[in-house]
């Protein structure tokens, strides 16, 4: 059984992803989670910070120990592909989250301190890949560029799997992934 903190938080996480953040009232909240009005705002006390909750829990729960149980002595390849595995399955399994940061990257609703919390959850991740791209592994153009370009692959195969009502991406797709990042030979 959920607390009623969690029910505000699952009602909002799915009224944002159905209509909208700023479209979103937190009287529609609190009815959606069947709580008082007021009730929301012991829990959470504004909008904002109930946006930023989601929004570091999100971060927390989707790009945190990407490799898990993965053996360190994994080729650069294997540990990619199974990082953005682990990636595209955790939205699959949780699409309101996903629909959520699409709407935080478009208007930008997430405070900057929840944005500085949200990205130590995949500051590591975001190292070893520096360093793999210093070490010649990934393609010789701006990182923060490439980065772009493989997490919108990674959106459109999320999109493309869950209109196929698919939880799992394939080998082919985990490929091109890779080859979009690796460096030619």
């Amino acid at each position: 059984m959920l607390s009623t903190k969690d029910k505000i938080y699952q009602s909002a996480l799915e009224l944002f992803a159905s209509q909208g953040i700023q479209l979103t009232s937190t009287a529609q909240i609190s009815k959606k989670a069947g709580v008082a009005s007021g009730t929301l705002f012991v829990h959470f006390k504004s909008k904002q910070e109930l946006i930023d909750t989601i929004y570091i829990s999100i971060k927390k729960n989707a790009f945190s120990d990407l490799i898990k149980n993965m053996p360190d002595d994994s080729s650069i390849e294997l540990q990619f592909k199974e990082a953005s595995r682990n990636i595209i399955e955790y939205f699959l399994n949780n699409y309101h989250e996903f629909v959520f940061l699409g709407l935080v990257n478009i208007d930008p609703m997430v405070s900057e301190e929840a944005k500085a919390i949200g990205f130590k959850n995949f500051e590591k991740s975001m190292t070893d890949m520096k360093i793999f791209c210093k070490e010649g592994y990934y393609r010789d153009i701006d990182f923060d560029l490439l980065m772009q370009i493989n997490w919108s692959t990674m959106e459109t195969i999320i999109k493309n799997l869950k209109l196929r009502n698919l939880n799992k991406p394939s080998e082919s797709e985990l490929k091109l992934i890779w080859d979009i990042m690796k460096k030619s030979s």
